[in-house]
């Protein structure tokens, strides 16, 4: 008798296991009846049972709450989108997003389950970011930088699903490879601005230079004027008569004046 019932124990437990669903803490669920109903309200963490009179026949979807990384494990998406001046370039980005739980029961009722919601998220990306880069010539593209593009299609995209209850809580463009001509010329052009401010930059020496220069003989200029302007006459008769007297004691006995006349002084003064 008790190995029937340990029996019939063991049966009840695999049974009830096996029919049953778990929506753990990182999940939420929309249930749907045996007849098609939908519940107005999300499943949150717990343990729903099959045997449950409520429950027979009815199915649940679950969602994760966590974020949702698109490509998995860090990976990137490459498109290929043309530019408004219709050249094609390669975008490689990367996004993240997560559902609001008060959402589950309308977007499972407007999209569908994870994997009609994944490729809803996927389209609207893939639509937001033709829609960014066509705004721009690859040129621009490329000038802006990769922060400009990646910040116009996150608000693209967020725009696009948020009515779902879809939040998009990051996007990052990785890399943007333009067209070979493009890249060509970008380089020659930025080669040619840094061969314009070398240029500038040696010309701001020169000019420099050259205003130091002026600065200088303005003023000698002013110092030679302001020489001139006090020799009077009686002065370099002065000066004259004390270079006079200077020779006079000293060892040299020959003095040549201002106009070239060799005067020799004799004896000395001493």
């Amino acid at each position: 008798m008790m190995r029937v019932i340990r029996t019939l124990v063991v049966a009840f437990v695999v049974l009830a296991t096996g029919a049953c669903t778990i929506v753990d803490e990182t999940e939420i669920a929309v249930k749907k009846s045996f007849g098609g109903d939908v519940s107005e309200e999300a499943v949150r963490q717990g343990i729903q049972s099959y045997i449950a009179p409520w429950n027979w026949g009815a199915s649940f979807t679950k969602y994760p709450l966590r974020e949702v990384q698109f490509p998995a494990e860090g990976r990137a998406e490459v498109i290929e989108i043309l530019t408004s001046d219709q050249l094609k370039v390669a975008i490689e980005g990367a996004l993240r997003y997560r559902i609001e739980p008060e959402a589950a029961v309308s977007l499972y009722l407007t999209v569908g389950g994870p994997r009609d919601v994944h490729s809803y998220v996927y389209n609207a990306y893939r639509s937001a970011a033709r829609d960014a880069v066509a705004g721009f010539t690859a040129t621009e593209l490329l000038s802006q930088g990769r922060d400009a593009v990646g910040e116009r299609i996150r608000e693209l995209v967020g725009a696009r699903i948020v009515d779902k209850g879809i939040i998009l809580t990051d996007y990052f463009v990785r890399d943007i490879d333009p067209p070979e001509k493009i890249r060509v010329a970008i380089e020659e052009k930025l080669a040619a601005e840094q061969e314009i401010e070398r240029e500038r930059h040696r010309i701001q020496i020169e000019q420099a230079k050259a205003e130091q220069r002026r600065a200088e003989a303005e003023g000698i200029r002013d110092a030679q004027r302001i020489i001139a302007e006090s020799l009077s006459p009686s002065y370099l008769a002065y000066e004259r008569i004390k270079a006079l007297h200077a020779a006079a004691i000293g060892e040299n006995n020959t003095i040549i004046d201002v106009e070239g006349n060799v005067s020799p002084i004799v004896g000395g003064l001493r």
